[in-house]
């Protein structure tokens, strides 16, 4: 199995209490986020398979089904103007919206997180393996560094270098050289 919802399992799978032995169906039915990126998955794929006509109708309407769900019951709006990378990881669900941004592969967002731009121009750039913490805002044509970290209820108003950790509002970096990858799961 490849692609992006493969990595996006796979991840789900690690950042799990007990990654052994459960089946794609037993981490769909628990994590709100795997839901939600399947949904989203689904519909950016309807997007560029215009040539599969036979199953566009039938597809349209189970994305539907299953974007209004993950919208009305966990709150996780992930826009399809949204670029989202392969291996995503939201952990919480819970007001998360993701909206005309570029978001990076082996990324993780927590809860009650808003990257959209701002009323005019183009939206955020997240690179690779950023970890996005709780009520964290990025409004507008920033770019977050990979391997970067913002910190619970950071408000980036700014470009984020590579490989820091940002906190506060506004989000201003308070360790350079910070390494990730221990929070996100990677080797």
């Amino acid at each position: 199995m490849k692609g992006p919802f493969s990595h996006d399992l796979q991840r789900c799978a690690h950042q799990s209490a007990n990654p052994t032995g459960r089946s794609t169906l037993a981490m769909l039915a628990e994590n709100p986020g795997l839901q939600a990126l399947a949904a989203y998955r689904l519909g950016r794929w309807l997007l560029v398979s215009r040539k599969t006509w036979s199953i566009w109708p039938v597809g349209w309407l189970i994305y539907y089904l299953m974007s209004r769900y993950v919208r009305i019951v966990f709150d996780i709006r992930l826009h399809l103007s949204a670029d989202i990378g392969s291996g995503l990881y939201i952990g919480h669900f819970g007001g998360i919206l993701l909206r005309n941004c570029s978001v990076g592969s082996s990324c993780s967002i927590a809860h009650l997180v808003c990257i959209t731009p701002a009323a005019k121009g183009d939206g955020p750039v997240i690179e690779d393996r950023v970890w996005v913490g709780a009520h964290v805002h990025i409004v507008g044509n920033h770019r977050v560094g990979a391997g970067s970290t913002i910190g619970a209820g950071g408000v980036v108003t700014r470009d984020v270098p590579r490989g820091v950790l940002c906190m506060g509002n506004p989000a201003r970096i308070v360790q350079p050289g910070y390494d990730n990858r221990a929070i996100l799961g990677l080797k």
